[in-house]
């Protein structure tokens, strides 16, 4: 018998533990079918842990959309802002977005901002908007925003873990898949719970993971050593190089070279570059999957 373990960032607004984790298994069976591939598991052997109200307070218990608004108008506290700021320079840093095309993209009143105001800011996500298919601005600093909640609030952060922990099952052979903030919160609980410890893992695939945002990298580092969680077989990071959340290989900056499998070949469609369902449908994670499983 084998576990698939889905480890999840923030639901869109009406979905709930039942709809997303529907959305997950059909959009995990379209991407074995569209491989020719078998399924290898039964509905009844995916578990997703559910920790969807608790990632609200993450970004000050709004709602998605103001917190998406928020996080443009930079109405945050000064650290959180300046770790979404850096996180927007790897941004513009990682696509290279040009003098004429920042101007561009610019508002009237941003126009003059130099890098590191919040202008520049707005002006780098406005460049997302434009210049990336597939991508919003506002996802990435949202993104940006969770994932210091998560690596900030101690007690948020426990109460997630052990969500996640309590799902997982000790002695079967799981999969854990795990998209966007989930992906923080996957290797976080390997890593440091108890409970995860004798979980037999023959492969932690992450999709869509802010794992080579430089901040992320920072904040994981304070938590404790970053190293390969003991229990997992084998790693592998899966991308679309249009994702601005997953922007790079982890290799190199969480771990060590040759510790992850980097997996750059997913593409996307593009009115959802950094979209779940996109993710799980595509044929290179059902082979990994099967890979693993068969």
């Amino acid at each position: 018998m084998v576990s698939i373990l889905l480890v999840h960032g923030r639901s869109r607004p009406l979905f709930g533990p039942a709809q997303m984790k529907e959305q997950w298994i059909v959009a995990l069976r379209s991407g074995f079918e569209a491989a020719g591939l078998q399924v290898p598991f039964a509905d009844s052997d995916v578990h997703l842990p559910w920790y969807g109200d608790s990632l609200t307070h993450l970004v000050g218990g709004d709602a998605r959309s103001e917190a998406e608004r928020v996080s443009l108008r930079g109405d945050m506290p000064v650290d959180e802002r300046e770790f979404v700021r850096a996180v927007v320079a790897q941004v513009a840093e990682t696509f290279a977005f040009t003098p004429a095309q920042l101007a561009e993209v610019a508002d009237p009143g941003d126009a003059e901002a130099a890098p590191g105001q919040w202008g520049h800011v707005r002006t780098v996500l406005a460049a997302v908007d434009r210049y990336v298919p597939g991508m919003s601005g506002a996802t990435v600093a949202f993104v940006a925003r969770e994932c210091f909640g998560y690596l900030t609030d101690a007690r948020l952060r426990q109460t997630i873990d052990d969500g996640v922990a309590n799902v997982a099952r000790p002695g079967e052979p799981t999969v854990v898949l795990a998209h966007s903030l989930g992906a923080v919160i996957a290797y976080q609980v390997l890593r440091s719970s108890e409970r995860m410890r004798d979980l037999d893992v023959r492969l932690f695939l992450t999709v869509g993971a802010p794992l080579a945002w430089r901040p992320v990298i920072t904040h994981l580092g304070r938590l404790a050593t970053p190293r390969m969680p003991a229990q997992v077989r084998e790693w592998v990071n899966a991308r679309d190089t249009s994702d601005a959340v997953a922007l790079g290989p982890i290799i190199g900056g969480l771990l060590a070279a040759g510790a992850v499998t980097e997996e750059p070949g997913v593409v996307n469609p593009d009115d959802g570059r950094h979209a779940i369902e996109y993710y799980l449908a595509d044929p290179v994670v059902a082979r990994h999957i099967a890979r693993t499983l068969g």
